[in-house]
């Protein structure tokens, strides 16, 4: 197994923001990459490439020649997460589920021109899932086979996609919203998987259900606690990407599940703040240690 962590600061938030952050120039992530190699000791370090369409100044072929530098000279693995900001192979607007499977193809040609990338994880549907799913005028049938047919559109795009990527490489994630489809199209298509623990917990799924159910297809784990916040009138809400340990998951038996058949792929600490990844490194060692 391959211990990783995100770029923390450059990769948490909305990137819109870092828009209006001037300190930070093309070379800002390749120092946040150093410091998360050198300072956490981690395998491996997750690239943010919504920067590649948000905040393009701030990831250039300047960045990537860097970034490729130092890979070489300390043998640091990478991920990169492709953007969730914008682009939706789901898009029933055809324009942008075409532009979006064009972007992708030209991240991904780019990097791999330059660089050595392990995976490649990906998000099957954003902004047209988030019209849908809240529109309270919508019965649940209908619901479902717009939702159905989004899928639909984003299965046609991932087959563009692996045109130009081998499909070990690509992993499909689950995100808040469900597992089941982006599992059920990775299977289908013979990707791999990313599966996103904190992302698990937010919709309440049996954890251990389907971990053991996909361990088969799963490349990486995106792997965050959750804690729980009471709103004014009582209602609770969960938020992700916190530090293990500090919320609802019991990360001690999910790393059981997690590595209980010898599990050799990424295990990437995804989490908003550099002190949040700090602990949950620290929560993942002595885990490690403890079970040795």
């Amino acid at each position: 197994m391959k211990l990783g962590v995100n770029t923390v600061d450059i990769f948490s938030g909305d990137h819109i923001a870092l828009n209006v952050q001037p300190e930070l120039d093309e070379f800002s992530l390749v120092e946040h990459v150093k410091r998360v190699h050198q300072e956490l000791g981690v395998d491996v370090v997750e690239l943010p490439a919504n920067l590649m369409v948000i905040c393009p100044n701030l990831f250039t072929e300047r960045t990537i020649e860097a970034l490729a530098d130092y890979q070489s000279s300390s043998k640091v693995g990478y991920t990169v997460h492709l953007p969730f900001r914008g682009l939706d192979v789901s898009s029933l607007c055809r324009p942008i589920a075409e532009a979006s499977v064009a972007s992708y193809k030209q991240i991904i040609a780019q990097l791999e021109k330059t660089l050595t990338v392990e995976h490649y994880v990906m998000h099957l549907t954003e902004m047209m899932l988030k019209q849908v799913a809240p529109k309270p005028h919508l019965d649940s049938q209908t619901k479902e086979q717009i939702i159905t047919v989004m899928y639909e559109q984003a299965e046609q795009g991932i087959r563009e996609i692996l045109k130009d990527i081998p499909k070990e490489k690509l992993l499909l994630e689950n995100i808040k919203s469900g597992w089941q489809e982006p599992f059920a199209v990775a299977r289908k298509l013979g990707t791999g998987i990313c599966c996103d623990i904190g992302h698990l917990v937010l919709e309440e799924a049996d954890i251990t259900g389907v971990v053991e159910a996909n361990l088969d297809l799963i490349k990486e784990f995106h792997f965050h606690d959750a804690v729980e916040w009471t709103l004014k009138g009582g209602k609770t809400v969960l938020q992700d990407h916190v530090a293990l340990g500090t919320g609802v998951l019991d990360v001690p038996k999910t790393l059981d599940t997690m590595l209980s058949r010898g599990f050799d792929g990424v295990l990437m600490i995804e989490v908003g703040r550099w002190e949040a990844a700090q602990e949950s490194v620290k929560v993942v060692r002595e885990y490690l240690k403890n079970r040795s």
